[in-house]
C-alpha cells in the first residue's frame, strides 16, 4: 500500500493548467511535498527566515523521497551563508532553470544581473600578475589577515596568497613563482595544513552589491509562490502592489473553501501525538489499530532513533521496517519507518505522515559552547 500521491498530482495538474492560483488547507509539511513535486523552476517566498529555513529542510527529505531536483535555499544579506547559496545559483547552467526558496526579506536584497556574477577562474601553470589579483580580491571584498580563519578573509606571506571564498568548505593556498601558479592547494584553518593539491579554483565576490535588481525581479519569467500568503501580506504590504504583472501562487495552510483546497488535516485526533495519549506504549498500540486502515509512515532524524522506535514495536510483537527514503514512498508494507528531517506530519486520503517531534515530543535544544577559530590554532600550534 504505497503513499497514494494522486491528491497532489491532482493539484498539480490544476497549477498547470492555470485553473487555480491558490491551494488552501495545506496541513503540516504537505506543502512542501506538494512544492517538490513540481518540476517547474520557481521562486518560493517564505514570510520569515525560520519559516525559509523550516521549508527547505523540509523540502530536502521529499526531494530525496521523491527523486526530484533539491531546491535552493538563499539566505538573508549579511548571512554567512548568502553568498555560497547565490555562487551555487550564479552557477547553475541556465538561472531560471532553478527552483529557489527564500525569506521575503532575503529575496528583497540586492543581488546580480544574469551574466553579471563577477566570478574568478585560477588555473595551476597559469601566468596571473600577483599584485593585480589582489587589488582585484579586494575590490571583491576580501580583505587582508595575517592568517586566513574564516570566509571573506586572504592573507599575503611571500610567495603564498591564501584565500578563503564564501562558497568553500576549505580555503584555498596559491602558490607563485613570480607571476605563475605553481601549485594550487586546500588547507585546513586549524592546523594551516594541506588537505589536498587541485588544478584550478574558482573565486566568487566575498561581498553583496550594494545595490541593483534583487530575487524576485532576477527571476521575472518563473512562477512566483506565496508561503502562508495572509503573514506575507500582512508584513510585506506594498509587495502586492509591486507583483500585479507577475503570475502568483498562494499556498497557505488555512481550510479555505476554495477549488484549490486539498483534503489534507493535521495527524490531532488519532490518538497519536505525545498530548493525545499517556506514554509511547500507547502511540505503538494506537498505530497497531491503524496499520490496517492507513499507510504510515514515521520519519526519525537518525539512525540511532528509528532503531529505537522499530524495538519499541518489537517489544509489541510488531515487526516494522527501516528502509531509505528513496524506498519509503512506495514500500508495500505498512506501518515503515525511515530517516530524514521532517518539521510536522499531517494525514490525507488513507495516509498518516508522522514526524520524530510528532512521536517523541519537541526535543530539548542544546547549545554547545564552541572554541573560537584563534584559541583552536594556538593549540594546534
Amino acid at each position: 500500500m504505497p503513499l497514494d500521491l494522486s491528491l497532489f498530482h491532482a493539484a498539480i495538474e490544476k497549477l498547470e493548467s492555470e485553473r487555480v492560483e491558490s491551494f488552501s488547507g495545506l496541513s503540516g509539511s504537505s506543502g512542501v511535498l506538494f512544492f517538490s513535486m513540481l518540476s517547474s523552476p520557481c521562486l518560493l517566498l517564505c514570510p520569515t527566515e525560520e519559516s525559509a529555513s523550516e521549508f527547505y529542510a523540509d523540502s530536502l527529505f521529499w526531494s530525496r523521497s521523491l527523486g526530484s531536483s533539491t531546491p535552493l535555499l538563499i539566505q538573508p544579506k549579511d548571512s554567512p551563508e548568502r553568498l555560497k547559496s547565490l555562487a551555487e545559483l550564479y552557477k547553475a547552467e541556465k538561472i531560471s532553470d532553478t527552483k529557489v526558496i527564500s525569506s521575503v526579506n532575503a529575496a528583497l536584497s540586492p543581488v546580480w544581473k544574469n551574466g553579471e556574477f563577477a566570478a574568478l577562474t585560477i588555473s595551476k601553470d597559469s601566468q596571473i600578475e600577483r599584485d593585480s589579483l589582489i587589488a582585484d580580491l579586494q575590490k571583491k571584498g576580501y580583505y587582508i589577515v595575517p592568517v586566513v580563519s574564516g570566509r571573506g578573509e586572504m592573507s599575503i606571506r611571500g610567495g603564498l596568497l591564501d584565500i578563503f571564498p564564501p562558497d568553500s568548505a576549505f580555503p584555498v593556498r596559491i602558490e607563485f613563482f613570480g607571476d605563475q601558479v605553481e601549485s594550487i592547494r586546500l588547507f585546513d584553518t586549524d592546523s594551516q595544513l594541506s588537505v589536498k593539491e587541485i588544478e584550478s579554483v574558482v573565486i566568487c565576490p566575498a561581498v553583496d552589491p550594494d545595490e541593483g535588481m534583487n530575487l524576485i525581479e532576477l527571476f521575472d519569467k518563473s512562477i512566483l509562490f506565496l508561503n502562508e500568503s495572509n503573514d506575507i501580506t500582512r508584513r510585506y504590504p506594498e509587495l502586492l502592489h509591486s507583483l500585479k504583472e507577475r503570475r502568483i501562487i498562494n499556498l497557505t495552510s488555512l481550510p479555505i473553501k476554495e477549488e484549490g483546497a486539498l483534503e489534507i488535516s493535521s495527524i490531532s485526533g488519532f490518538g497519536l501525538l505525545p498530548e493525545e495519549r499517556d506514554n509511547i506504549g500507547d502511540f505503538i498500540k494506537r498505530v497497531g489499530l491503524l496499520r490496517g486502515h492507513y499507510f504510515i509512515l514515521m520519519v526519525c532524524s537518525s539512525e540511532g532513533q528509528a532503531r529505537r522506535l522499530r524495538e519499541l514495536f518489537s517489544e509489541d510483537s510488531m515487526d516494522v521496517p527501516i528502509v531509505k527514503n528513496t524506498d519509503a514512498i512506495n514500500h508495500a508494507a505498512s506501518p515503515v519507518i525511515t530517516t530524514g528531517e521532517l518539521s510536522r506530519g499531517f494525514a490525507f486520503h488513507k495516509s498518516i505522515i508522522l514526524s520524530e517531534r510528532d512521536i517523541f515530543g519537541k526535543r530539548p535544544v542544546f547549545k554547545p559552547i564552541k572554541r573560537s577559530r584563534v584559541s583552536q590554532l594556538i593549540s594546534s600550534i
